[in-house]
């Protein structure tokens, strides 16, 4: 009897909030990557799902999407107190703003109450859900006001958009004339307030109030939704509005459970900095946002996310080719195979065909680019025939070979046979494609007629060959070789080894400079070089492709001040005469850029360098949006550019590939069941941490220590199967191994000195201690570079060993005063080019009187 009352005591209670419109309060569970700061007016925000996503300042004001379609824009809360003729506008008195991946708050206080605005995007469901969280002690209404838009992403335009007030759900209808698509903007708990005109949008926002007494609603939310369907009936839309503003607690908590399952299947990496660890974790968030679910096209990744304002273009959130295949590198370092699986599917969907998705003109017409792959597809395909009305799709020669390259990467990472067999056909399609467009049988593809390189437009534009395409090129010749041995096609295997070695030739004498020191970024149809230093070429270097010894000399070169900044990395050399700081190709700051070269400092043993790449790019997640880091920024100052969008997945990729694969080290090898382990990490951190290291259908931890004398690797495999352990430690410089042992016992490290090997089977749990000779170890402080600062970091271009000196060649401004860092310094014997105080090396730059970053040595002496 008392659980009969108590049920139906429970459905009243439900029945009398839903009816009344409000939803009971529920707390917001704790979650450790939680982000709290002031608000800041002016700087941008978002919640992403997978078919919605909302886009605005941290003042309040947004842009909504339901994809493909934008319902409104200019969202914004005002409020008036019991007495009041005046609107206290939210953007006025905002205060703080706490964000984690489930949901994000924004909280408004006055002098007589205080307004905390919960923000969710169900990760599943088109549609977005705004809590109010209301503590007052007068009488107050609340006033969301929006502008209608009803506008389909770039490039597609409709007309005939109406709106108008729906008294049965609280919320304003927003459509078109053909009704291709419907949204709801209300609250149940809310009131009419302004009746917009028929057939047309109002110059002024659609606005509804929401009244509160004082005390009223201290246990409960007032939900807001904005909601709808592509190609639906008002009804169903109805249904989807009261789902969600009646399930908020439900959705919340699917949310908080998909992150949380996310954190916890893919890699995990844990340092001593808890700021690296935030960062990386937020990352991994800011990937798996990239994923779209178009109720048109499918499921597949985009370029990243912006503001539109009056446009329909809203930052980059449209399917990139090249964009996801370069993105998927992080991923599949991560783990999160069944995402990268999705998208590389979805991009073969739009391979070119003989008649699809570009119609023949005549019969006559031949079609040149079967096999190649999609550079863009807009959203709002369908709405418009974006194959044949727009030349947009198919403008890039580098997305091919960066397919294959992906396709590559992700069988090599996770070892998915099957997936590989299902795509044979489409992965030899864009083999021959490319194979094609090599015009001088060099073994090279060139741009001629393939399209478009890493480069858009300017001067350097029109060249003939492209290191960048290239490498890629080789790199995806390399992967079809090992893709080739699963299918079982000897055939095209044997040709691919055959064209390797004449296409690696063919890269290292068409691009290496001698006089300059560093491989060319381009070259004309007769060889003539591109001489502009730019980081293109390191592609290469990730993939080890060429010369060591050139490798080396390039990457000293890239590391100088001219390239290198304490933001991240130009586009092109300031000592260039086309270097403009703001051009997106020819100056800017393009976290992009350290996908390739911070990830080759590491492979390359150029710790310092790597991590000076590593800390400019991790600053700016948290300097603009919470979690996200935007697209460029001025080649001459710490910056974000105007043009530059907030959240773009390439900037997160710039962050998490050298951090996984540079200084964590991890490699996975799982078609010969292998993990290749090669820490790098700062001399004054004691500790590496990494969990879920996914080898097929095992996941291994890792543990590593480090003390002044010695390292200590802690392997664990729960699984039944054995597999092959590849340790690598980088010693410091000038370290010889005194002893190594595995689980106790005597075991050979095949090297004493920088890079010892030791490789052996685990299978529960395994320990390697490998003991040195403590010596000086050299490492970075802090970077503190703020926002609008120039260029003044130290830079450390190498680092050498000469009998018992370490030599370090640094660059610093002329007349300056730096620190770095160095543990065991009571080893120091003498120092040449700097001074010991503490646990510092405080270097004095030379005065030359010229203001400019020059070249200063130093010599420890052991």
């Amino acid at each position: 009897m008392f659980k009969m009352k108590f049920f139906v005591a429970v459905l009243l209670t439900s029945a009398c909030l839903a009816q009344s419109g409000y939803v009971k309060k529920f707390k917001l569970n704790k979650n450790d990557l939680e982000i709290s700061r002031l608000a800041q007016p002016n700087q941008y925000f978002d919640k992403i799902g997978l078919k919605a996503a909302l886009m605005g300042f941290e003042n309040g004001n947004f842009e909504a999407w339901i994809w493909p379609w934008k319902p409104l824009r200019s969202f914004e809360l005002q409020f008036f107190t019991a007495n009041s003729t005046q609107p206290i506008l939210a953007k006025d008195i905002m205060r703080t703003i706490s964000a984690t991946p489930e949901a994000t708050t924004i909280t408004y206080t006055y002098e007589s109450f205080t307004v905390k605005e919960i923000f969710i995007v169900p990760v599943d469901e088109p549609g977005i859900i705004i809590l109010l969280d209301v503590q007052t002690i007068e009488p107050i209404s609340i006033v969301p006001g929006f502008l209608p838009v009803m506008q389909p992403q770039w490039p597609a335009g409709v007309g005939g958009q109406y709106s108008y007030w729906d008294d049965d759900v609280k919320a304003f209808v927003i459509s078109e004339a053909q009704r291709r698509a419907m949204y709801l903007c209300g609250s149940p708990a809310g009131k009419e307030m302004s009746a917009p005109p028929a057939h047309m949008f109002a110059d002024n926002p659609l606005q509804f109030k929401i009244e509160i007494k004082p005390g009223e609603k201290n246990d409960k939310f007032i939900p807001i939704v904005i909601c709808g369907y592509v190609n639906s009936k008002l009804d169903s839309v109805k249904t989807l509005y009261q789902n969600l503003s009646q399930n908020a607690e439900s959705f919340y908590k699917s949310n908080y459970e998909y992150y949380k399952n996310l954190r916890n299947s893919t890699v995990q990496i844990i340092t001593p900095e808890q700021k690296f660890n935030v960062a990386y974790e937020w990352g991994k968030v800011a990937l798996r946002n990239l994923v779209v679910d178009n109720p048109t096209l499918g499921k597949g990744l985009v370029a990243g996310y912006g503001l539109s304002g009056g446009g329909g273009r809203p930052g980059f959130a449209w399917y990139f080719g090249g964009d996801a295949y370069a993105n998927s590198l992080a991923m599949n370092s991560l783990g999160d195979f069944p995402t990268v699986r999705d998208a590389l599917k979805f991009t073969q969907k739009w391979q070119r065909q003989e008649n699809f998705p570009i119609r023949k003109k005549s019969t006559k017409e031949v079609n040149n680019d079967i096999g190649k792959m999609a550079h863009e597809l807009s959203q709002s395909d369908g709405l418009v025939d974006w194959w044949n009305d727009y030349h947009y799709g198919y403008n890039h020669a580098d997305t091919s070979p960066w397919y294959l390259v992906a396709m590559g990467d992700y069988y090599s990472k996770s070892g998915d046979a099957q997936f590989i067999k299902e795509s044979w056909e489409s992965i030899k399609q864009a083999y021959y494609w490319c194979l094609n467009k090599d015009s001088n049988n060099d073994g090279l593809m060139d741009l001629k007629g393939a399209g478009l390189g890493v480069l858009e437009f300017g001067s350097l534009v029109k060249i003939y060959n492209d290191m960048y395409t290239q490498s890629l090129w080789l790199q995806a010749i390399k992967e079809t070789i090992e893709m080739s041995k699963v299918v079982g096609d000897r055939k095209f295997e044997d040709q691919a080894k055959n064209l390797l070695p004449d296409a690696k030739e063919s890269l290292e004498k068409l691009f290496w400079m001698e006089d300059k020191g560093f491989y060319s970024f381009g070259a004309n149809e007769v060889g003539v070089q591109v001489k502009e230093k730019n980081p293109y070429p390191s592609i290469a270097f990730d993939f080890m492709l060429m010369d060591k010894e050139r490798t080396e000399k390039s990457l000293e070169a890239f590391a100088h001040s001219d390239l290198s900044s304490d933001w991240g990395v130009r586009s092109l050399s300031i000592q260039s005469k086309y270097f403009e700081p703001r051009n997106y190709n020819y100056g800017a700051v393009w976290p992009f850029n350290s996908i390739m070269l911070g990830t080759a400092f590491y492979n390359y043993n150029f710790a310092l360098a790597g991590f000076a790449n590593l800390q400019a790019t991790l600053q700016q997640q948290s300097n603009y949006g919470i979690g996200v880091i935007p697209e460029v920024f001025s080649g001459d100052i710490n910056q974000k550019l105007g043009e530059a969008y907030h959240d773009q997945g390439f900037s997160t990729s710039g962050l998490l590939v050298p951090f996984i694969r540079g200084l964590a080290g991890v490699d996975v090898d799982a078609i010969n069941k292998v993990v290749n382990f090669k820490p790098q990490i700062p001399a004054n951190w004691n500790s590496l941490i990494v969990n879920n290291i996914r080898v097929n259908n095992i996941s291994v931890n890792v543990k590593y220590y480090k003390n002044n004398s010695g390292v200590k690797l802690i392997v664990e495999n729960p699984g039944k199967e054995k597999i092959n352990f590849k340790f690598k430690p980088v010693l410091p410089v000038g370290a010889t191994v005194i002893k190594s042992t595995l689980n106790e016992n005597a075991v050979s490290a095949d090297s004493k000195i920088l890079q010892p090997q030791i490789e052996f089977e685990t299978s529960g749990r395994d320990e390697i201690v490998l003991q040195y000779n403590p010596v000086p170890e050299i490492y970075l402080l802090p970077l503190e570079s703020k926002i609008g600062e120039e260029n003044h970091s130290l830079k450390v271009i190498s680092t050498e060993l000469s009998g018992n000196k370490i030599i370090l060649l640094v660059e610093g401004i002329a007349g300056e005063s730096y620190s770095l860092g160095v543990k065991n310094s009571k080893l120091i014997k003498k120092i040449t080019g700097a001074e010991i105080i503490g646990e510092e090396l405080r270097i004095k730059i030379s005065e030359d009187g010229s203001g400019n970053f020059i070249e200063h040595e130093i010599s420890v002496e052991f």
